[in-house]
């Protein structure tokens, strides 16, 4: 997801780097978030990938798999890891307040991610290749 995020920035939209993540990652520590933004925004998008990862291996391992799941895991991953940290650290505000654009890029970033990890667990997990069989 990060290296979507990246492609996505220097290809398509320009946008300057976030740095919320970061933010929420400073103030649920209480450490300074002027030291290392950059290393912070790295230690919330992997920490948040590897603790939402092993809940679709979960639904994997109980026979809920495919891309539709993966579609099912993407509200898990955005409210119940994200928000939760964001709101609690008070960083940000619920994704429907955000700006359509805004809206647009990290649902689309975070919807690779369901899927890549869905994919992933899926063959893993279960033996089962979406696209052979």
């Amino acid at each position: 997801m990060a290296f979507s995020a990246k492609f996505e920035q220097i290809i398509f939209t320009n946008r300057p780097n976030s740095y919320v993540p970061g933010q929420t990652v400073s103030n649920l520590l209480g450490i300074s978030r002027d030291r290392h933004p950059d290393l912070l925004n790295q230690v919330h998008h992997y920490g948040m990938g590897m603790m939402a990862g092993p809940v679709r291996a979960i639904m994997s391992f109980y026979g809920i798999i495919g891309p539709v799941a993966s579609l099912f895991f993407l509200p898990i991953r955005i409210m119940s890891f994200d928000q939760l940290a964001e709101n609690a650290a008070g960083t940000s505000s619920l994704p429907w307040t955000w700006p359509i654009n805004e809206q647009v890029i990290d649902i689309g970033h975070k919807a690779l991610y369901a899927v890549t990890v869905g994919y992933i667990t899926d063959k893993f997990v279960r033996g089962v290749d979406w696209f052979n069989g």
